[in-house]
């Protein structure tokens, strides 16, 4: 743990790799560099290079600030990696805001690296670190009583750690962004038990011919831009997610969104206390193109593979009840905490082929 102005004229010297490339980040923003590399999740694909513009990036400092009330001395919490915006905005954020930054390297709990006692004001987590800290049963408390937002991104919480952290009399945010907005354009509080974003002022958004999201911001520099995520508009600044343009199934002619049969098949999982992530796609197959399979992380026994089916069955049309359950001990993921399905996927295949 290092607590740090971005400010300083001299950065100590770094303990290790994450340390020297956040003070590296910090001398060549200090030095006015115009423009930042940074890398996308990854989650539907091989990860692609994406520049930002420092004003882009100012832009949404300013909008987090408005938003959550941050001011100069204001600790913020850095444990994820700066090659994604994700990490690297928070940097920008203290860099812009005159805040002071809490540096713990990256890993599942980065709460176990707070050694001594500290308020932090700000801190952001990718999905994947915040279940472990919820499996934890760390003291929130202890060092989040003058919080003024836990900002969680990267993918959506499962069913389960939502209620979870539904409890929990802290603002917890799941925000709504993305590489090309430079961060969060849109939030909702968790505890408040609502299914839609909104959108921070000055954000406009609309549905594009494809039934996906549009964004126009001045993290974009107010250009539209078009989003995979098939969503829903419940006024003009708020929205719900629908799932992935690119997760569609097309089997036997029908077209299936997999966010729908997750959906249930978490609501199975709730009802009996179980926390497993999961995911559904789409197998090759000759006579269904693609039949549908639903694939459960774990590597104990699942004995309720009735119990789910009958209530798959129950619940969804024919078309979306999955063909198959499919299991594995442990799912891939990405830098920012979301399934990788494509690989993940190809790990399952080679295992079949292995075994």
């Amino acid at each position: 743990m290092l607590v740090f102005n971005p400010h300083q004229a001299n950065y100590p010297e770094p303990l290790n790799s994450f340390q020297k490339e956040v003070f590296d980040f910090c001398q060549q923003w200090n030095s006015g560099k115009n423009e930042f590399l940074f890398q996308t999740s990854g989650s539907t694909g091989k990860p692609k290079p994406i520049h930002l513009a420092r004003k882009s990036m100012i832009e949404s400092a300013m909008m987090t600030q408005s938003w959550l009330h941050l001011k100069e001395g204001d600790h913020a919490l850095l444990c994820l990696p700066i090659q994604y915006i994700a990490g690297a905005i928070i940097l920008v954020r203290a860099l812009v805001l005159k805040l002071n930054i809490v540096l713990i390297e990256p890993s599942q709990n980065p709460l176990e690296g707070i050694k001594k006692p500290i308020e932090i004001h700000l801190a952001s987590f990718v999905t994947t670190q915040w279940s472990t800290i919820m499996e934890s049963k760390f003291n929130l408390y202890s060092i989040f009583s003058d919080v003024k937002g836990i900002l969680i991104g990267g993918s959506e919480l499962t069913s389960s750690l939502e209620l979870l952290t539904q409890d929990i009399q802290l603002p917890i945010f799941q925000t709504y962004g993305m590489t090309e907005t430079a961060s969060h354009i849109a939030y909702r509080l968790i505890s408040a038990k609502t299914n839609f974003y909104q959108c921070l002022p000055e954000v406009k958004i609309k549905i594009n011919a494809n039934g996906c999201l549009s964004i126009n911001s001045p993290t974009t520099l107010n250009k539209w831009i078009d989003t995979n995520d098939m969503a829903e508009l419940m006024t003009p600044n708020q929205f719900r997610i629908m799932g992935r343009s690119d997760f569609i199934i097309n089997s036997g002619g029908r077209k299936i969104n997999p966010a729908i049969i997750e959906k249930c098949s978490q609501q199975f999982l709730i009802e009996h206390s179980l926390g497993f992530k999961l995911f559904a796609c789409g197998l090759p197959d000759d006579f269904y193109g693609q039949k549908l399979v639903l694939l459960i992380e774990t590597s104990n026994d699942f004995h309720l593979k009735l119990e789910l089916m009958d209530y798959l069955k129950l619940n969804l049309d024919n078309w979306e009840v999955p063909k198959q359950l499919l299991f594995l001990p442990h799912f891939l993921y990405t830098d920012s905490g979301k399934i990788d399905r494509p690989n993940t996927l190809t790990l399952y295949v080679n295992n079949l082929k292995l075994s």
